[in-house]
């Protein structure tokens, strides 16, 4: 029982993108609505991205980066309640962390891609 969820676990991390596009249509076929379904399927796999990304990290680069990424989520959360703070004078926190939740959605993303590749390239080249 222990293996299977190790191995589900392995496959979430080494396939978010496949685990993205069958919860979308999955949520597509549940919700009826494709923009709904879209924004759902990104909430719910952003967290696997931050780990895939953590653990391609580590593999290629052999160090301990999930302070990093703790810190740098901070980092933009912070940026985001100043800029709030600064065109309205009043903190929405709600709304901020929808929209660290879809920067890092984005950023992971394309970060997963990259280090996909460079790890892709790294092993034909060496």
């Amino acid at each position: 029982m222990v293996d299977f969820f190790i191995i589900l676990l392995a496959f979430f991390i080494t396939a978010p993108i496949l685990i993205t596009i069958l919860t979308y249509y999955s949520l597509k076929f549940m919700y009826q609505n494709p923009i709904k379904a879209f924004h759902k399927s990104i909430n719910w796999t952003t967290i696997i991205y931050i780990i895939a990304v953590n653990t391609l990290l580590s593999y290629l680069f052999e160090g301990a980066y999930i302070g990093y990424i703790i810190v740098f989520m901070l980092c933009i959360l912070t940026i985001i309640v100043i800029l709030q703070w600064r065109n309205n004078l009043e903190i929405n926190y709600q709304k901020a962390l929808k929209l660290l939740w879809r920067i890092s959605f984005l950023f992971f993303f394309v970060l997963y891609i990259i280090l996909v590749l460079y790890g892709i390239l790294r092993g034909v080249l060496v």
